[in-house]
């Protein structure tokens, strides 16, 4: 059963000649946990921009919790734009599907969230796909090619491929032609 709460406001006279706010109840969207695999999308050359992610969650529902996972060697610099465009850094100190694999059963086992959206590429977080929908949560996965797993796309209950900034012909496998 899902719970709906109303939350906008409008304004009413008062007696005494003041503006009151009275609530008015609204429907609720989804409650989104964003769970970024930092290494293997913010990548120079796949061309993956932060606020693109953003913009495509909040599509889906009201984000909640939003972090990417970055590798000890990540530049300064790009710590500044994961935190500059509203993402918590993690920078793990060992390997970092270890700290993505924590990150996302934290949101997994948080009642808060509904749905859990998996920025990676990698058929390695599986487990993590399989676990969050045996919890109930609905999974969205973000990735692009070239290295985008289909095993990971068909599990997701929705799965969206951003475009990459590599020339087409470098995102397809060798020998591919379109018939």
């Amino acid at each position: 059963m899902r719970k709906v709460v109303y939350l906008s406001y409008e304004v009413a006279d008062h007696p005494i000649g003041m503006k009151v706010l009275r609530s008015v109840r609204k429907k609720k969207g989804k409650q989104l946990a964003i769970i970024v695999d930092g290494p293997n999308i913010l990548r120079k050359e796949l061309g993956i921009d932060l606020e693109e992610i953003r913009r495509l969650a909040e599509e889906e529902g009201r984000i909640r919790v939003a972090t990417v996972v970055l590798d000890r060697k990540a530049p300064e610099k790009l710590v500044e734009a994961v935190v500059n465009a509203g993402f918590r850094a993690i920078i793990s100190t060992g390997k970092v599907e270890v700290d993505l694999t924590i990150a996302a059963m934290d949101a997994i086992y948080n009642e808060k969230i509904d749905s859990l959206v998996l920025v990676a590429r990698s058929a390695a977080y599986m487990p993590i796909v399989h676990r969050a929908k045996e919890e109930g949560k609905e999974v969205i996965v973000i990735g692009a090619e070239p290295g985008f797993s289909t095993a990971l796309k068909k599990a997701a209950d929705l799965y969206i491929s951003l475009p990459s900034s590599l020339p087409e012909d470098l995102t397809q496998p060798k020998g591919y032609e379109e018939h």
